[in-house]
């Protein structure tokens, strides 16, 4: 049995899930159903399934708890998890982004879409696959990453213009915010935004905040002396590094902030409806948290720090000038001794 082709469905709803198995197309597959979060999390350790068909609702729970605990388990392995929901609105996009969830289709959908939509999966999943074999992965990953989050975007929003209606059109930017949320991908190393959905996002910010006269800023963090803990330890160290300040970050963002890797060691923070006041407290407390993560590898113990420069956007700003004035800051912050936050 081709073991990238073990696919779990889950359902609370025997006779849908039965009928979303009989559309798959194809030899080889090893189809295996669940009907609840607790049938789900067994039987994903048991087959150690690549794509998983997961339904929001459940009777012991919520297919957001079960995409999170699927994503934790399989970390270092290539798993694709497609969420399934009668309702699609911009809220519940934003939930299944936050849990890590890969793709999304609406129920009630015919077997046309069902096989699409599996096939996007493979895809995305033979490349990962194929860059986990490759010995310089994880440097290269966000390149890799940000060329197939492009072709991945143009192939579903071709899909959905081809597709029956599925959904209604919305306007302005509530329609641009859901296919934002649907198509947005997550950097593999960090599991914040890659530089192409942080991108998108920050455009997206900045008309909102034009267009409701709010307020937006921002928060350049830069690693200090990233280039050294590579050089003194390794880069499996280093990465673990990125990993540590991607988890500082998620810990100190409100539900609203979005966060994500701009570069190398760089990250931007997006903070919708907060001055630069609101944005320096912010930024101390990831400041804060980076510096007291160890991070343990292979007998190394390291501590790293991060200069972060805080920026509020000013109305009519281009994000080019908002995100390039935040970096100057952030830069000042380096030359003024690094671990600190300036604005």
């Amino acid at each position: 049995m081709n073991d990238d082709k073990t696919i779990l469905i889950v359902d609370d709803t025997r006779s849908f899930a039965l009928a979303a198995a009989e559309m798959i197309d194809g030899e080889g597959y090893d189809v295996h159903l669940a009907f609840s979060a607790a049938e789900a999390l067994a039987e994903a350790e048991r087959v150690r399934p690549r794509v998983v068909f997961l339904d929001v609702v459940l009777p012991d729970g919520e297919g957001y708890e079960v995409c999170s605990a699927l994503k934790r388990a399989f970390m270092n392995k290539p798993l694709q998890v497609v969420m399934m929901s009668g309702v699609y609105d911009a809220e519940r996009m934003d939930r299944l982004l936050a849990t890590g969830a890969d793709d999304f289709i609406k129920k009630p959908f015919e077997a046309l879409e069902f096989q699409l939509r599996l096939k996007a999966a493979q895809i995305r999943l033979k490349a990962q696959l194929k860059l986990m074999d490759e010995r310089e992965y994880y440097r290269q990953a966000v390149r890799q990453e940000e060329n197939l989050t492009i072709k991945l975007l143009d192939r579903q929003l071709g899909l959905k213009e081809t597709l029956a209606d599925l959904e209604s059109k919305k306007t302005g930017l509530e329609r641009e915010n859901t296919r934002l949320a649907a198509a947005a991908r997550f950097d593999v190393l960090t599991g914040l935004l890659n530089r192409h959905s942080l991108n998108a996002r920050l455009e997206l910010e900045a008309r909102r905040a034009d267009a409701e006269d709010s307020r937006l800023s921002g928060l350049m963090v830069d690693v200090d002396r990233f280039k050294a803990v590579n050089d003194s330890y390794g880069h499996l160290v280093g990465d673990e590094a990125l990993r540590a300040v991607g988890d500082a970050l998620r810990a100190c963002l409100r539900k609203e902030d979005f966060a994500g890797r701009y570069g190398g060691d760089e990250f931007f923070v997006i903070l919708p409806g907060s001055g630069v006041e609101a944005a320096l407290a912010i930024g101390e407390r990831i400041r804060a948290t980076v510096a007291a993560a160890e991070i343990s590898l292979g007998g190394a113990r390291v501590r790293v720090s991060a200069s972060i420069g805080a920026a509020e956007r000013r109305k009519g700003d281009s994000v080019a000038d908002w995100v390039g004035r935040a970096d100057a800051v952030m830069y000042t912050a380096k030359k003024a001794g690094r671990d600190r936050v300036m604005s």
